[in-house]
């Protein structure tokens, strides 16, 4: 964990930018409840960053790359943004499985990828963004199994929308999604290990999405040796 730094003066835009994602986290649920479940880690991402205006640390590096910054926001808002449409334009793009059973797979696994996302933003806390920017290094709770595990759970919570509504339109979407989110951790770590030398050490440790097989299995070996010692 880095130094903690002060907390940022709040401007007009700071509260303008807390109104604006509180009303449209809001807004989406009431226009589509059937599927909160499911863009929940928008809503939540949409929360936090609305609060985060408020919170947040002032940024020692923020992205400046144009690129950088677009993949940032459709990864955030992309799927957000298809699922409100398409309920209002192309329902048929969200239409429901026939198969009960897989039904509440997906459900669960909605409900698990929105657990895992929610307990990653409340340990990031401070450091949360939308756009990639370098403010606290944070490597307690999930960020000790995964460098990114808020994509992880927003990965999760939409492959439970896939597989209880597997259309080509929501196929599309996701895909679309991991590439922007893709993108968007190349950026972040770009400029994290720019401003955190001991970034390269919990890169070198820690899985970008799942916890390192590789170094489970070195922390058995070694706890093989020094038994055998």
């Amino acid at each position: 964990m880095g130094p903690v730094l002060s907390v940022r003066t709040r401007r007009a835009s700071d509260w303008l930018g807390f109104v604006g994602h509180l009303s449209i986290a809001v807004t989406t649920a009431v226009r589509t409840p059937s599927l909160t479940v499911f863009i929940l880690p928008p809503i939540v991402h949409m929360l936090f960053a609305a609060g985060s205006f408020l919170l947040r640390d002032q940024p020692q590096r923020v992205e400046r790359n144009l690129i950088g910054r677009a993949v940032s926001y459709a990864g955030a808002f992309g799927m957000f943004v298809f699922v409100l449409v398409a309920s209002i334009v192309k329902p048929e793009w969200l239409a429901l499985t026939t198969s009960p059973a897989i039904g509440m797979i997906g459900v669960l696994f909605g409900l698990l990828g929105l657990g895992l996302e929610i307990w990653a933003i409340w340990h990031l806390k401070f450091a949360f963004s939308t756009e990639p920017a370098a403010r606290r290094l944070v490597t307690t709770g999930p960020y000790r199994l995964s460098r990114h595990p808020i994509y992880t759970g927003g990965c999760i919570a939409y492959l439970g929308l896939l597989i209880t509504r597997p259309t080509l339109a929501v196929a599309t979407a996701f895909v679309v999604w991991a590439i922007c989110m893709r993108m968007r951790m190349r950026y972040e770590e770009a400029i994290l290990s720019s401003v955190f030398p001991e970034y390269a050490d919990y890169r070198r440790r820690v899985g970008a999405l799942v916890p390192k097989l590789s170094r489970s299995r070195e922390s058995i070996t070694n706890s093989r040796v020094q038994r055998a010692a």
